[in-house]
């Protein structure tokens, strides 16, 4: 497990471009193939946003599939954030928030520099060499802002998921796993998965490398179906049953029988995931991403 968190979370760790994405996608498939994996492309969207998923296993035979997303998003300004994995109404309003942190330091520094330029450029040449100086820095800062920066630490949101399904496909001799794209920023991947599925269970993987309490979240009727996956685990696993309106506010949308395994936090009846999209997201309980790896291969 650890040479699979250090390709994916140290190696690969940017996967938000089309190049790095292509990059670790490489990788990916010449280490599965050597395996003797089966494998095929999944591609959706359109020109403008494009995802590849990349599946080893046949889907359509699979009675069980186990998702992980592989991309990566933009670090995250907003003070205080916290990702939630239950509540994707919520990290839409974070993401947005990012986004417009981001528009006004880059409004900030512009707005400084054209001051700065009017104010004291008749000065001496010495003036007028740091007014340039200070222009240039500005212009790559707000180019750097306009980009948002990659968020290049992400052991936990989402490396350690897609290094225990890494890990999974290559030992596992049957089964069906995917590797999402543009699955963590929005849902829009799990989307375009879920179109593609025949009502088989969908186990999506997120978050789960930390030391937080590990939590199975199903709809209300899957609760007996979740409990006995959770059996073949050897590390505890806690039910978490959603009603409807609760699971329409995941990224189990659109899956006839979805779960979703992730570690966090409980706090007034919500699931926390501490240090996600920020520089702080290093933490790691490899035992128990072995111990999530041994399970999926029981239930493959």
């Amino acid at each position: 497990m650890r040479d699979k968190i250090e390709e994916v979370g140290i190696h690969f760790s940017r996967r938000r471009s089309n190049r790095d994405k292509y990059r670790f996608m490489n990788r990916l498939v010449s280490c599965l193939k050597e395996a003797g994996c089966r494998m095929d492309m999944m591609e959706a969207g359109d020109k403008h946003s494009q995802s590849h998923h990349l599946v080893t296993g046949d889907l359509n035979k699979s009675r069980r599939i186990f998702l992980a997303a592989y991309d990566t998003g933009s670090k995250m300004l907003v003070p205080g954030y916290r990702y939630m994995p239950l509540d994707s109404k919520r990290n839409f309003r974070g993401e947005m928030k990012n986004i417009a942190a981001y528009s006004l330091l880059t409004l900030i520094i512009a707005v400084l520099a054209v001051y700065l330029t009017r104010t004291f450029w008749g000065g001496t040449m010495a003036v007028r060499a740091l007014i340039v100086a200070a222009d240039i820095i500005a212009v790559l800062l707000v180019f750097r802002w306009m980009k948002k920066p990659d968020n290049k630490v992400n052991m936990n949101r989402n490396s350690g998921a897609v290094a225990v399904l890494y890990s999974c496909a290559e030992k596992a001799k049957n089964g069906c796993f995917l590797f999402v794209d543009n699955g963590v920023v929005s849902n829009q991947g799990f989307y375009e998965i879920s179109e593609r599925l025949k009502g088989q269970e969908a186990v999506v993987l997120d978050s789960v490398a930390g030391d937080g309490e590990l939590f199975l979240a199903c709809r209300e009727q899957n609760k007996k179906k979740a409990e006995e996956m959770a059996k073949a685990f050897p590390c505890r696993i806690r039910i978490w049953p959603l009603t409807e309106e609760e699971y329409k506010n995941t990224l189990l949308e659109g899956f006839q029988n979805g779960y979703l395994l992730t570690a966090g936090e409980e706090r007034n009846g919500k699931i926390y995931v501490r240090h996600a999209r920020t520089s702080a997201d290093m933490d790691l309980n490899i035992e128990r991403m072995e111990q999530i790896r041994d399970g999926i291969l029981k239930l493959v």
